[in-house]
């Protein structure tokens, strides 16, 4: 009965561990972003929420995750930094995987593409040992669509290729929707003015 008390218990540890991670994570996240984003008017901030599927070759993982981003124009034409959070389900018994990450990118009208840096963390319940945790750093080509409409919407394809497994081996594919004024190519609220 003693044993079997000390294992909920650490079990109770690492689940907590987890959630502060996790929620210290995307504080920062979003700190960060904040401070980058405050100084000038001109740097317009963005939100969203996505679903993904990450696929190896053949086979794949859905999931979801959330971003945040800013337009740095004043600093660099066209110069977005972001900053996102993916969940996904791998198709094992008692594992989690998340990934964290930023990215910068050049947009020119609907088009967008950029390189992005992400740290992942692949966790299992283990054996006797205790729980196995496996933590990388990952770094990706990021391409992608976006459909600004009227308002504050913008619905987004995204593509992320990660550098240095082959060609098609590992990407992730993201659709989602960001919330915030849009920055890139044309402003369709703005209207023309003219001689009266």
């Amino acid at each position: 009965m003693a044993p079997m008390c000390r294992v909920i218990r650490t079990t109770d540890r690492v689940h907590l561990a987890r959630i502060l991670r996790q929620g210290a994570a995307v504080a920062t996240l979003f700190a960060a972003c904040a401070i980058a984003g405050a100084p000038p008017v001109a740097a317009q901030a963005r939100a969203g929420g996505h679903v993904l599927y990450q696929s190896e070759l053949v086979s794949g993982s859905f999931g979801y995750g959330g971003r945040v981003e800013f337009d740095l124009g004043f600093l660099v034409d066209q110069l977005v930094i972001g900053g996102t959070y993916d969940r996904v389900f791998p198709e094992c018994d008692d594992c989690t995987f998340w990934e964290a990450g930023g990215q910068v990118g050049f947009y020119s009208g609907q088009g967008h593409i950029g390189l992005g840096a992400y740290f992942s963390r692949f966790e299992t319940a283990g054996s006797g040992d205790g729980p196995g945790v496996s933590d990388d750093w990952t770094f990706a080509l990021v391409g992608g669509v976006r459909f600004p409409l009227k308002g504050f919407l913008m619905p987004f394809l995204e593509i992320r290729q990660e550098l240095g497994q082959g060609f098609l081996n590992s990407q992730t594919i993201a659709l989602g929707i960001l919330l915030g004024p849009y920055g890139g190519g044309e402003n369709p609220r703005t209207p023309a003015r003219g001689a009266r």
